[in-house]
């Protein structure tokens, strides 16, 4: 019961991640390696655009 305050928000995310994961899957009819290609290019932009900020 103490511990509630903190498993509820991550359960939360994890479970909303999965859900939005398998939305965009089914939407644009990807495979499981296509999706994980489209998320590491996300990651890439993303650290790129970080390391730009940041520099």
């Amino acid at each position: 019961m103490m511990k509630n305050w903190i498993v509820r928000p991550i359960r939360a995310v994890v479970f909303a991640d999965e859900k939005a994961f398998l939305w965009i899957k089914n939407q644009l009819g990807l495979t499981e390696y296509q999706m994980a290609a489209l998320v590491w290019v996300k990651g890439v932009i993303i650290g790129l655009l970080l390391g730009w900020w940041l520099l």
